[in-house]
């Protein structure tokens, strides 16, 4: 065998491969297998976005200017299984009686108090500072309401032109109903950037 030259080498694998388009078993065997690697890539790709991460776009224009939109965000959804949200947080959220997912920031935890008096939010009975991306009047005031366990009161950036927990139709966001956290916006590339 060490004898065979390069010409019969090559001609030997020319007859394999014949034998093997013409073999009803090998052909079946390679298809099942196809089959089944395709079938592990969607399983594969259906467990990370579902428990992993996605992608999501913005729409309207309730997080303004923080998020624009039309923009695609890069959401991960492990955080919140090793630890809690925290104030500040940007997150996907489902609210209960509605089938949509919407983008909205943390404001209230569980335990908080959250009131809006002159146009201004306060927790927990201090102004919050939100001059990181809200220098306007809130239109319409708030009693004080208190957070209860397992849930969140969420806001949108664009304080005057969101439905959120300021709506009774809406109220607090259950843990169960936050579906990730967004980590950054990824489309358009030009604007790209962490959150």
């Amino acid at each position: 065998m060490a004898n065979i030259t390069k010409k019969q080498r090559a001609a030997l694998k020319d007859a394999a491969e014949k034998l093997h388009k013409n073999d009803a078993p090998y052909k079946k065997a390679a298809n099942r297998d196809f089959i089944i690697y395709l079938i592990t890539v969607v399983l594969i790709a259906l467990f990370i976005r579902t428990f992993v991460f996605e992608p999501v776009q913005v729409v309207g224009s309730s997080m303004y200017p923080t998020l624009v939109d039309g923009e695609g965000m890069f959401t991960e959804k492990l955080t919140y299984v090793f630890s809690e949200p925290e104030h500040g947080d940007i997150i996907i959220c489902r609210y209960s009686n509605m089938p949509v997912n919407c983008v909205k920031r943390i404001i209230g935890m569980p335990g908080d108090t959250v009131a809006i008096t002159n146009g201004r939010i306060y927790l927990n009975g201090e102004l919050l500072d939100e001059s990181a991306y809200w220098n306007d009047i809130i239109y319409g005031d708030m009693e004080e309401v208190t957070v209860p366990e397992k849930s969140l009161f969420v806001v949108g950036d664009n304080r005057n032109a969101s439905d959120d927990s300021r709506n009774p139709y809406v109220s607090f966001v259950p843990y169960g109903q936050i579906k990730g956290k967004v980590q950054a916006v990824i489309l358009p590339f030009f604007r790209a950037r962490w959150m």
